[in-house]
């Protein structure tokens, strides 16, 4: 009985844990934003992993043909590829965010030092790229880990989640099938993810900007959306 007991408990326990460190909206080991203000018809929508050489200058140029900001959280190994394209997101008037420097499949697995690396390499090549270091972090595959959030709380950057995923990454989905998502799900203060890596971006953002332009939504960045600045003054 106390054996069945014990294995009832850790198994719980586990699950809890597992469902906290998976779930950034749970707020389980750190705290992250996952909205703005409800009381203006703004959204700010969010481009990760990137940039990418060939779709990211693309929906730079349709965000511009709808007078839409974005935030973009930037993968540092990529931030370094095309640090060209950085700039030309942040001369656009969007804001640039940190995703790691390398967001490998066992990131999570990192300890406390090993991802402070990993955000201060990132905010080197985004300074180096646009004179300005990135106050956002968003975590790679929205995991948390108690190793991350002593990280965060030494290095002080801001965690941003979303409320809103459409996951337009799957080759599953079709662009309407991830237009549609973000549009029933969508109202006043949400924060979308999208990824500006993939060849689908676009028919997704050519659904999504004229239908949310015409319900009267303006597209804002994360720093507007929470009324926090996306930089660090240094």
């Amino acid at each position: 009985m106390i054996a069945w007991l014990t294995i009832t408990i850790l198994t719980v326990g586990f699950a809890i844990v597992a469902w906290g460190a998976f779930d950034i909206q749970a707020n389980f080991f750190l705290k992250a934003i996952h909205h703005g203000n409800t009381a203006n018809k703004q959204i700010a929508i969010t481009f990760d992993d990137g940039p990418h050489p060939i779709y990211t200058p693309e929906v730079l140029k349709l965000l511009g043909r709808y007078r839409a900001k974005a935030t973009f959280f930037c993968i540092g190994k990529n931030v370094m590829r095309h640090p060209d394209i950085v700039k030309q997101i942040h001369d656009a008037g969007h804001a640039v965010g940190n995703h790691s420097f390398t967001h490998t499949a066992t990131i999570d697995f990192h300890g406390k030092n090993s991802w402070l690396d990993e955000l201060r390499q990132t905010d080197s090549a985004i300074e180096q790229a646009i004179g300005r270091r990135p106050n956002f972090f968003r975590p790679p595959y929205g995991v948390t880990t108690p190793h991350l959030a002593k990280a965060i709380r030494t290095s002080g950057h801001r965690a941003i989640g979303w409320c809103v995923r459409p996951y337009d990454t799957l080759n599953s989905r079709s662009p309407t099938q991830i237009a549609r998502t973000v549009l029933k799900k969508v109202k006043p203060g949400t924060i979308a993810l999208l990824h500006d890596t993939h060849d689908r971006i676009m028919p997704v953002l050519e659904q999504l900007l004229p239908e949310l332009d015409q319900r009267g939504y303006t597209f804002v960045t994360v720093a507007e959306l929470i009324n926090d600045d996306a930089y660090i003054e240094i």
